[in-house]
């Protein structure tokens, strides 16, 4: 059995599942132990240790308020009375240069001490250089003595680097899906639905999404979770309630963004035993051909046709749903991505 040190400072909120839920699911395998290292793991990993701080940041337990001296004495003593076969780091963003939220910034505490460590050491990043190469980044899995990277987005694998990578796609719980969701597509409704960010959010890295939007909303086809206030903020839906909403639409909407992500709703939507609809993005070939629909937001009267098709011939859409299901279930679960996980370590 391994032994793993997580190291990992983030308060995960609504997308825990995809993030840390995974992680420790990895204790569920025979073959690892993970003991954590970060002040919001308890809930998750039960060998954890709080990284001794300044002042709370509860928001983001941000790093600026690390104690670096007293967190570097307790991590030594986390290491010797565990004797780790490795350390595993994982940045949920990666990107958020503004707010010192890239692999840099977000791990700048452990910038002394994780490189004299002699222990192989991985990282996963969500979303790695987003906006466009930076070599800066890239440098940084060498300053610090990284073995191999991990990206949650394919298309990050097209940027240079100094060590190996590697895709790690999302994954999902395969028994909460199964648990909730809607197979009678007679029973859903024949609208889009769409969960997550958009209007009050980065609107030029979603603008595939927010036009899509904003034309069903004119064709009254869209479905979304209750609209909190006047700048778009909507009901944060978690877990089973999460996967209920998706899976009552006969459709659900997501996009790769300007950054060309494999997103996680990707995943998600397909699993929900709902029809997929979203924009071209690497990965999407992956997925057998024509069973979602892709838009393109110079013809969104072409994707209104293509709805109403499905509507109306409720077998076809059924037998095109429940082959994207399957293989997205089978495939994209968190076991077979935590085999995945497994053979690169």
């Amino acid at each position: 059995m391994k032994k793993i040190l997580y190291i990992d400072n983030k308060q995960y909120g609504h997308n825990a599942d995809l993030h840390i839920e995974f992680i420790a699911s990895l204790n569920d395998n025979k073959n690892f132990q993970i003991i954590g290292y970060g002040n919001f793991l308890k809930n998750y990993i039960k060998d954890s240790y709080n990284i001794p701080i300044k002042s709370q940041n509860k928001k983001y337990g941000i790093h600026q308020d690390i104690d670096i001296i007293k967190s570097n004495i307790e991590l030594d003593k986390i290491l010797k009375k565990y004797k780790p076969d490795l350390i595993l780091t994982y940045n949920s963003n990666g990107s958020s240069y503004e707010i010192e939220m890239d692999n840099i910034g977000w791990y700048s505490w452990l910038s002394n001490i994780l490189p004299k460590i002699d222990l192989p050491k991985y990282h996963i990043t969500t979303d790695y250089c987003r906006s466009g190469f930076r070599q800066e980044q890239a440098d940084w899995f060498v300053n610090m003595g990284y073995t191999a990277a991990f990206f949650r987005h394919k298309e990050s694998l097209k940027y240079p680097s100094p060590i190996p990578t590697y895709w790690l796609p999302f994954s999902i719980d395969k028994d909460r899906y199964e648990r909730n969701i809607i197979k009678n597509i007679s029973k859903k409704e024949k609208k889009v639905g769409f969960i997550g960010a958009a209007h009050n959010s980065a609107r030029e890295l979603y603008s595939q999404r927010i036009a899509a939007i904003d034309f069903l909303i004119s064709k009254k086809m869209l479905n979304i979770t209750e609209v909190l206030d006047s700048k778009f903020n909507r009901k944060i839906l978690l877990k089973e309630e999460y996967v209920k909403f998706l899976t009552k639409n006969m459709f659900n909407l997501t996009c790769g963004g300007t950054s060309n992500y494999f997103t996680a709703k990707y995943i998600q939507i397909p699993a929900a035993y709902s029809m997929l609809v979203c924009s071209k993005t690497n990965g999407l070939e992956l997925y057998p051909k024509d069973t979602y629909i892709e838009y393109d937001i110079n013809d969104l009267e072409k994707l209104y046709n293509n709805l109403n098709y499905h509507i109306n011939n409720l077998n076809i859409t059924n037998e095109k749903i429940n082959t994207l299901f399957n293989f997205v279930i089978n495939n994209y679960n968190h076991n077979n991505i935590k085999k995945l996980f497994s053979n690169k370590i």
